[in-house]
């Protein structure tokens, strides 16, 4: 059994990170800050934040596997295929160094390039994404879909 990652997955790997972050977290689930403040919040930190277009499911052993992977992203443009299975990052053993502390730091800069250890079949190989800017428009879905999910939404 997977865990569907979603556009949450997208986010996750430079994308991939995709909630304001813990800072804002309140109980059951909901922020603390205003949906503008998130919305500035996330806009801001997605300014500089590197983006590689891809959608992720964590296996039961705690890999991750590419579910898909974005049009013209700099996931594709490296080369990297829906069902590749991520094995590291930058080096660091996935889930041994857990995906949380590999996506940590400086490296996940638009511009940057990472080195992400993939397994294709039975193939292991290494494959360097350059990271961009996420779209705008994914950029609002993800403040839409935090919005709604972690915030009250007046009904009228």
């Amino acid at each position: 059994m997977s865990n569907r990652m979603g556009l949450r997955g997208a986010l996750f790997m430079a994308v991939l990170a995709l909630a304001v972050g813990a800072a804002v977290a309140g109980e059951h689930g909901k922020c603390t800050k205003s949906a503008e403040e998130c919305a500035a919040m996330m806009k801001e930190k997605y300014q500089t934040r590197g983006w590689m277009g891809v959608e992720l499911d964590q296996n039961e052993d705690g890999s991750m596997r590419v579910t898909s992977v974005m049009p013209d992203s700099p996931a594709e443009k490296a080369g990297l295929k829906a069902d590749d299975t991520l094995v590291s990052v930058n080096g660091a053993t996935l889930p041994k160094d857990a995906p949380e502390k590999a996506m940590k730091g400086e490296d996940w800069k638009i511009g940057n390039t990472v080195a992400l250890g993939i397994k294709r079949g039975d193939d292991v190989s290494t494959v360097k994404v350059t990271l961009g800017r996420i779209p705008e428009s994914l950029l609002a879905k993800m403040i839409e879909t935090h919005t709604r999910e972690h915030h009250e939404i007046a009904k009228n």
